[in-house]
């Protein structure tokens, strides 16, 4: 029996707009959501034990706090008028979570009502696979950190594409442009592996799943 409570999916709807996530961020975390859970279900269908609704609602939240990671402060990248009450919502979380990772601010919200989901989430940080006490165990941790991986926006591409992408946004995150490489080079070859770990146990390759793939099967 679950010892561990979880919102449902209209509540973590309400949360993304309580906390004016942006449309473009919910959408992508729709996507990563509906890859992890076709990846779960047919984890457990070989055997595994998943818990599909608790990797749903964390897919969903994984985002909750992105706009930390936004560099600019007058919102000036986004294509439609924000709302004072979302510029003034965005300013007010970044002054208290300045420095934060939008992961760590997401368990920090959601761990005293939901602590297993604040958990799974905080551990879809890129870094961390090289944090050997920190890295996710869980499958509901690594399906969430591998689905966030390949999905860019709301399109399923190959992990490749996507974290090269990743790479040029983020080439000075991870400390000057060659500690950078080395430490994404370390990184990337743990993702890699952690890719096949998961399709292994689904009886399919990478490439075979697609935003079409899904749709299909839903």
């Amino acid at each position: 029996m679950k010892d561990y409570s979880l919102p449902t999916h209209k509540e973590c709807l309400v949360i993304l707009a309580e906390y004016h996530v942006p449309p473009h961020i919910v959408s992508h975390s729709k996507a990563v959501a509906k890859l992890a859970v076709f990846l779960a279900q047919r984890l457990n269908e070989n055997g595994a034990a998943v818990d599909v609704t608790l990797l749903d609602r964390a897919c969903l939240l994984h985002d909750l706090l992105r706009v930390l990671d936004f560099k600019e402060s007058d919102f000036n990248r986004f294509k439609r008028i924000l709302p004072d009450e979302e510029k003034a919502k965005w300013q007010w979380l970044r002054a208290k979570y300045n420095a934060s990772s939008h992961e760590d601010a997401a368990y920090d919200i959601l761990r005293e009502q939901y602590p297993t989901l604040a958990l799974t989430i905080k551990k879809h940080r890129y870094m961390i696979l090289l944090d050997e006490k920190e890295k996710p165990d869980t499958w509901e941790e690594k399906l969430l950190y591998y689905a966030d991986k390949r999905v860019m926006h709301e399109r399923i591409v190959p992990l490749k594409e996507r974290l090269a992408e990743g790479h040029k946004r983020n080439v000075f995150s991870h400390g000057s442009e060659a500690k950078s490489k080395i430490n994404t080079a370390k990184v990337d070859s743990l993702i890699y592996e952690m890719e096949k770990e998961i399709f292994e146990k689904t009886g399919l390759e990478p490439l075979e799943v697609t935003n079409k793939t899904i749709a299909i099967s839903g």
